[in-house]
C-alpha cells in the first residue's frame, strides 16, 4: 500500500505567484513611463533652477569684489547689491514651491527639484549672511585666506551653474558628473585654507575680539563653500536616479 504524504511542497504555486508579482511591477512601471510620456511635462523648472544658480554665481562674484576691497563705503555698496541677489534668490525658490505644488508631472522627481533649488538659495544666503558680517563686526581688515576662500566659492558657483545649464539634457549626465567632481576638489582645497589659517590665528593673535571676528568670517566662508559642495551631491544623485 503506497503512503499519501500530508503535506505536499507547492513549488509551482510558489514560483508562479513570483512571475505574477514581477509581471504586475513591469505593468505598473510601463504604466508610470507611458502616463509620464503622455502627459505635457513642465520643463520651465530647469530655468528656474538655471536662476537660482545664477543668482549664487552672480553673489559669489560680489563676495570677491568685497574682499578684494578695502574702502568700508564701497564694500558696503557691494553688500548692498549682494542683498539685492539674495532677495531675487527668495523670489526664485517661492516661485519654484508654487510651481511643485500646481504642476503634476514634473521633468526630474519633484523632491529632487526641491532640494537642489533650496540648496542653490542657501548658498546665496550664506554668502549674503558672511558678507554682513564686514558691517556688522565693523571688521576693517579681513583675515588671510579671505581671498582664496572667497575665488574658490566663486570657481565652485560657476561649476554649479553650468552643470544647471545642461540638466535638462541627459546626454549631458557624464559632464555634470565633472563638474561635481570639480566642486568637491575646491571644496577639499577649502579645507586645508580653512584648517592653516585658524591654526595661524590661534598661533599668532593676540586680540581677543579680532580672533573672534576673524574666526567667524572664515567659518562663515567655509559654510559657504561647503553649501557648494551640497549642491554638487544633489546633482550627482539627480544623475544617477535618472541616468
Amino acid at each position: 500500500m503506497s503512503l499519501v504524504p500530508l503535506y505536499e511542497p507547492r513549488t509551482i504555486s510558489v514560483t508562479s505567484s513570483l512571475v505574477n508579482f514581477f509581471q504586475i511591477g513591469e505593468t505598473v512601471m510601463w504604466l508610470d513611463r507611458a502616463i509620464k510620456w503622455l502627459l505635457p511635462r513642465e520643463e520651465h523648472f530647469f530655468t528656474l533652477l538655471e536662476r537660482g544658480a545664477q543668482c549664487a554665481l552672480d553673489a559669489s562674484k560680489l563676495l570677491v569684489d568685497c574682499v578684494s576691497d578695502s574702502n568700508r563705503s564701497s564694500r558696503e555698496i557691494t553688500i548692498k547689491k549682494i542683498k539685492d541677489v539674495e532677495l531675487e534668490a527668495d523670489r526664485v525658490i517661492i516661485e519654484v514651491y508654487k510651481e511643485l505644488n500646481r504642476t503634476f508631472v514634473t521633468p526630474i522627481d519633484r523632491s529632487d527639484i526641491y532640494k537642489l533649488g533650496s540648496e542653490l538659495e542657501g548658498i546665496t544666503d550664506g554668502i549674503y549672511s558672511t558678507a554682513l558680517q564686514i558691517t556688522v563686526h565693523s571688521m576693517e581688515e579681513l583675515p588671510s585666506g579671505s581671498l582664496e576662500f572667497a575665488k574658490l566659492i566663486e570657481r565652485s558657483c560657476e561649476e554649479i551653474r553650468n552643470a544647471v545649464i545642461v540638466l535638462g539634457s541627459k546626454s549631458s549626465f557624464l559632464e555634470i558628473r565633472k563638474h561635481s567632481k570639480t566642486i568637491k576638489s575646491y571644496e577639499d582645497q577649502g579645507d586645508v585654507i580653512f584648517r592653516t589659517e585658524i591654526a595661524s590665528m590661534f598661533k599668532h593673535e593676540t586680540d581677543a575680539i579680532r580672533l573672534l571676528k576673524n574666526k567667524e568670517f572664515l567659518e562663515g566662508l567655509e559654510e559657504s563653500l561647503d553649501l557648494c559642495d551640497d549642491v554638487g551631491n544633489v546633482l550627482s544623485s539627480i544623475v544617477i536616479k535618472n541616468s
